[in-house]
């Protein structure tokens, strides 16, 4: 899909989980709500084209999986903390944009990558921001304070 005129934007937000070992489930959220600021162009919509999870470690966890990242035009209502389970509550519906499927993160060393490029994903954001929970695809056992490095690229519409 072809845009005309559109400004490219990119933005990016990371975060340390907590430091502790609780075990997570599938569909759990890692690290709460997140901010992908000064992302959008106000009014206008954006279409979203690419997004990337930057894990800094040096291998996957046994039986951890693929993650999704779950995006809003606001602060989620629900203000989900770190290991909940993901929902879409009442409250949530009207700010819900809609999801993107980061796939299992490759092992590249010194960090584990996970990226998808061409997603085509229209949003209408109510603000300069972008929100979002990152949510796990299977359960496993963390390890304490690992960081979390995310990015976003879109064109504004």
């Amino acid at each position: 899909m072809g845009v005309v005129g559109g400004t490219g934007l990119y933005s990016s937000t990371s975060f340390t989980r907590p430091n502790d070992t609780t075990a997570y489930g599938a569909a759990d959220v890692v690290g709460g709500p997140l901010e992908f600021p000064l992302f959008s162009t106000r009014s206008r919509g954006v279409l979203i084209t690419g997004a990337q999870l930057m894990i800094e470690a040096n291998a996957l966890i046994a039986s951890e999986a693929g993650y999704s990242l779950y995006l809003y035009s606001v602060t989620p209502p629900s203000a989900l903390a770190d290991n909940a389970a993901w929902d879409i509550p009442s409250g949530d519906r009207d700010s819900y944009l809609g999801s993107l499927s980061l796939g299992t993160p490759t092992d590249l060393g010194s960090t584990l990558v996970a990226q998808i490029n061409a997603q085509d994903l229209p949003v209408q954001t109510q603000g300069s921001s972008i929100f979002a929970y990152l949510v796990t695809a299977a359960g496993f056992t963390p390890t304490a304070s690992r960081v979390h490095r995310l990015k976003l690229w879109g064109i504004g519409l």
